[in-house]
């Protein structure tokens, strides 16, 4: 089997499921059938194209429509692991479609292509970009995608309508570790969204008070831990992941992961000469410039 990436294409044949259809009608979510090879492998917060194969509708299923041209009409987040589910009412489906049970995936459409799909003949395609099976085809309904080639498509796309976490509270620490775990296995695309969300929630904001607001390296340092006051009077901190969301490493979305720093030591934890030795339950134990420092955990 192809290498598992986190990253899909899911096929659809338009005489079977009529997408341009669905795709007009602005719907937002539905089951796509999976693989059966594949079905342990997708987990929440994965990411897919909906690649259309030859359209080989008659005129009198057509409607009067134009045939679809092979390529790419959309972009997807998997909300869910796969299970055996019937196809549903084929609204906007072939009134002839088997509506046997089969492996299927409830997805969220993030970006509808109808009216500007990337043809499969896109020079975007071409060198390390290549995928093999979506420019191809493939007698499936999925098939794991590269992720190079993920992100060309997501480069082409203007405006990007990306994943949308303004609904969750993180206002508890057992909630941030239960939406954690479920997207443990989400595309870095996705956790780099999620990790922002949690930086701006309540949980961030308890740990900037009971933290005292203060810079936590710069106070390990024996210097001034506070940077300024708002105009609200607040104190102003920011709050960072000490292990990077984008290493997709298990529990970096966690709340032991957060550190409250100044603007200063934020961009040079990002950029700088900065070694991590520890990070526990207990303390936090970094290297910057040569000099060791170690901050002890606080957990809200």
């Amino acid at each position: 089997m192809k290498e598992f990436t986190g990253y899909w294409t899911f096929f659809c044949n338009p005489k079977r499921w009529i997408i341009d259809d669905f795709l007009s009608r602005g719907e937002k979510y539905d089951y796509l059938t999976v693989t059966d090879g594949h079905k342990d492998l997708f987990r929440k917060g994965q990411l897919g194209v909906v690649r259309v194969t030859h359209d080989r509708r008659t005129k009198e299923q057509l409607k009067g429509k134009e045939k679809l041209k092979r390529g790419i009409y959309a972009v997807v987040e998997i909300l869910d692991e796969a299970s055996l589910r019937e196809e549903p009412e084929p609204s906007f489906g072939n009134e002839n479609s088997s509506r046997k049970e089969r492996y299927r995936v409830r997805v969220k459409f993030i970006k509808n292509l109808l009216n500007n799909p990337i043809s499969i003949g896109s020079p975007i395609f071409e060198g390390e970009n290549y995928d093999k099976h979506l420019i191809e085809g493939f007698q499936a309904a999925t098939m794991p995608l590269k992720s190079e080639t993920f992100k060309a498509i997501m480069q082409e796309i203007e405006n990007f309508e990306s994943f949308d976490f303004n609904k969750e509270n993180f206002d508890s620490k057992k909630v941030i570790e239960e939406i954690s775990q479920k997207y443990a296995d989400a595309a870095p695309e996705v956790k780099e969204r999620l990790s922002k969300a949690i930086e701006r929630g309540k949980i961030a904001e308890k740990y900037k008070e009971i933290t005292g607001f203060k810079c936590q390296i710069c106070e390990a340092l024996g210097k001034n831990p506070f940077v300024f006051r708002k105009r609200d009077g607040q104190l102003f901190i920011e709050v960072h992941h000490i292990i990077p969301v984008s290493n997709q490493q298990r529990g970096s979305l966690g709340v032991n992961n957060l550190i409250n720093v100044c603007p200063n030591h934020h961009r040079q934890l990002h950029y700088g000469n900065v070694t991590l030795k520890k990070n526990d339950q207990e303390e936090l134990e970094l290297v910057i410039d040569n000099q060791t420092i170690t901050i002890k955990k606080t957990n809200p």
